[in-house]
């Protein structure tokens, strides 16, 4: 099925979302390999999963942004990072935790919010 003109026109074109993503939603400032950026966003989906269950009112933004208090890391990356770990974990009960207890993770958590580079 082809979209009319008219439905072209209603969608950013590729540039526009590339740009839109690499201003509000990269880790790209963080700077490691995919899998430890994949390892922050699965610890913090477990993390945020279990205190759910306690308190369902529990945001991925309050959780990360008690992990991070005091480091100095902009709004902008915890902001970013809360959204791509709650779109990551959707419909997601379980998570690699890689072996680790959960105060391991926090550590580990803060460890990679660490490698963020602000160039």
């Amino acid at each position: 099925m082809d979209m009319t003109d008219l439905e072209k026109k209603e969608y950013p074109t590729f540039k526009q979302l590339s740009n839109l993503y690499k201003k509000y939603f990269t880790l790209g400032y963080i700077n490691a390999d995919i899998n430890l950026k994949f390892a922050l966003i699965s610890l913090i989906g477990y993390i945020v999963n279990e205190l759910k269950k306690k308190k369902p009112d529990v945001t991925y933004y309050s959780v990360i942004m008690k992990m991070a208090e005091g480091s100095g890391l902009p709004e902008e990356l915890l902001l970013a990072l809360s959204i791509i770990c709650e779109d990551f974990a959707y419909q997601c009960t379980e998570f690699p935790t890689f072996g680790m207890k959960p105060p391991q993770m926090v550590a580990k958590i803060k460890e990679i919010l660490n490698m963020y580079v602000p160039f």
